[in-house]
């Protein structure tokens, strides 16, 4: 495969600059996703059955994200880890309090929290949230072996989600026509009414210049 142009830099380098764009909004997307399913699959039922003190420790890790202490976010994580891993509240607060590194550019801390509820979340939704938001940091990063095993399985109800991270995988390697195929799939398996369509659609219209110099 040879090298890209300096034209095919640039739509490459424009992706990248919609990522950077909306790289916070897409993560808030999918928190919001996993939290719809985690209501759906049982997310009450866990809340009931849960020690206040769990619940009173996620408060305040939630008002933290809110007020942008990211110092006492990561104190309050280590806490709900330490004392209440067991809990969904610790499994939820691992994706909220990854957001919240993202935010502040603290990738390592990001790529921690989402690599304990990869592995240690108890329900699917929350494991599939985990891998697509590590997967695409670790993109970011040219991590690319470990991104593709952060995507290596699939979750239902996600499935759009991951072939469109796979598709992002094909493109920072270079390969267009893997990263075409894997957009239509998220195409084809994500929800018809979502809002996501119209991202992966512009991904799909920003490929043909680069396909054909492969």
């Amino acid at each position: 495969m040879s090298r890209y142009s300096l034209e095919e830099q640039e739509q490459l380098a424009s992706l990248k600059a919609f990522w950077s764009k909306y790289g916070s909004f897409i993560l808030t997307v999918l928190i919001l996703v996993f939290g719809a399913f985690a209501l759906s699959n049982g997310w009450k039922w866990w809340q009931a059955r849960q020690s206040t003190e769990a619940v009173v420790v996620y408060e305040r890790l939630e008002a933290a994200t809110r007020e942008g202490n990211i110092e006492l976010v990561g104190e309050i994580q280590k806490t709900l880890l330490e004392e209440h891993a067991g809990s969904p509240y610790a499994q939820r607060g691992a994706l909220i309090a990854a957001k919240a590194f993202f935010d502040e550019g603290k990738l390592d801390e990001a790529k921690a929290s989402l690599k304990w509820a990869s592995e240690e979340a108890k329900l699917d939704e929350y494991v599939a949230t985990a891998r697509l938001m590590l997967a695409g940091i670790l993109i970011e990063q040219s991590e690319f072996d470990a991104a593709k095993a952060a995507l290596s399985e699939n979750y239902p109800g996600f499935e759009g989600l991951f072939h469109d991270r796979l598709g992002d995988l094909a493109l920072a390697q270079k390969d267009a026509a893997t990263a075409r195929k894997e957009y239509e799939l998220a195409l084809s398996t994500i929800q018809a009414d979502s809002p996501w369509k119209q991202v992966i659609e512009r991904k799909i219209s920003a490929l043909p210049k680069l396909e054909a110099k492969q």
